[in-house]
């Protein structure tokens, strides 16, 4: 189908893919035209389906062992060794026996990568802000075995309920949820070694997988989503132990939800960004009008169609003996 669209340059194809024109234009600055086209195509897929494997219920090996019974055709994803694209399935993957007890978690493949950056360790106590629906908190419980403890922050109290189910389900037993905004925590004088900030975005790169995404947003709410991550980041910082580490990530391609985010903490705060040991694009340093700190490099970008996943923002951050 989308072979049979003609069009004469990149903002053409946008306009028929329905896209809203300042998205077009956004993404040509930040990437190019060639790129922009190739990302606009690939948006238009379907990405595979990507589960994580849970070893708090059983070995890797076993749930390969009854995926196999099932007839399901799955491989292995290199970077991430509890991830599995599933080639084909005759079944419901989210519909077995094994995912109702918790053996697996449907989940994008570029959204695991912020819990392994952040490297949780079973003695810590780990803050996940902006929690639900618990993808990341129960990856957090699986890499520190069940150990430590993580308080996992929701707003919304609706969304609080699939993230207690999946909590459930996934045999974590180290977890508090709070339902409550994350901004307040600071008056609970806990102390985080490692905080996860997974912060509400205009979502730009996950148009593979929302659509409605393309017209939703509108240029002006990017000022309103970077305030908000601004202010939970301020508070995630509160509440972090020196020498503690923040990952801070969005699934949108905007710079001012993204880069703009850290050069503005970075320089209110005594903070230093971490290089992140994987092989993306590297974060950007000027954008339209706006020049951000060279540290910037040492975020990354992972463009959806240059990762086969979903389009995300990563910065991982350590707190220096200062200010806060």
């Amino acid at each position: 189908m989308l072979d049979e669209i003609s069009y004469s340059d990149v903002y053409d194809l946008g306009n028929k893919l329905g896209y809203l024109p300042y998205m077009i234009q956004r993404f040509v600055e930040l990437i190019g035209e060639k790129e922009t086209i190739k990302l606009l195509k690939f948006n238009e897929k379907k990405l595979k389906t990507v589960i994580r494997l849970n070893n708090l219920k059983a070995q890797f090996s076993e749930i390969d062992f009854l995926l196999l019974q099932k007839k399901v055709v799955f491989k292995k994803i290199r970077e991430i060794p509890e991830a599995r694209e599933i080639v084909y399935t005759p079944i419901s993957i989210g519909a077995t026996i094994e995912y109702l007890n918790g053996y697996y978690m449907v989940q994008g493949k570029n959204s695991m990568f912020p819990p392994l950056i952040l490297d949780p360790k079973p003695h810590e106590i780990i803050g996940d802000f902006a929690a639900a629906p618990g993808g990341k908190t129960t990856h957090i419980a699986q890499l520190m075995k069940n150990k430590g403890k993580i308080i996992s922050i929701e707003r919304s109290k609706r969304r609080c309920t699939s993230l207690y189910s999946n909590i459930i389900r996934m045999g974590v037993q180290n977890t508090i949820v709070l339902n409550t905004d994350a901004r307040a925590i600071v008056k609970s004088k806990i102390k985080f070694d490692k905080i996860l900030l997974d912060a509400p975005c205009s979502g730009s790169g996950v148009i593979i997988n929302d659509p409605s995404r393309k017209t939703s947003k509108k240029e002006e709410d990017l000022a309103r989503y970077s305030k908000l991550q601004i202010e939970l980041l301020d508070a995630a910082i509160q509440t972090l132990k020196e020498g503690g580490t923040i990952v801070y990530c969005t699934c949108s391609l905007e710079p001012e939800e993204n880069e703009l985010v850290i050069d503005r903490v970075l320089k209110d705060n005594d903070l230093k960004l971490v290089d992140i040991p994987f092989s993306f694009e590297r974060g950007v340093t000027k954008f339209a009008n706006y020049s951000f700190s060279p540290e910037l490099k040492k975020a990354v970008r992972l463009y959806p169609h240059k990762t086969n996943g979903e389009g995300f923002f990563i910065a991982k951050m350590v707190k220096e003996s200062g200010k806060n």
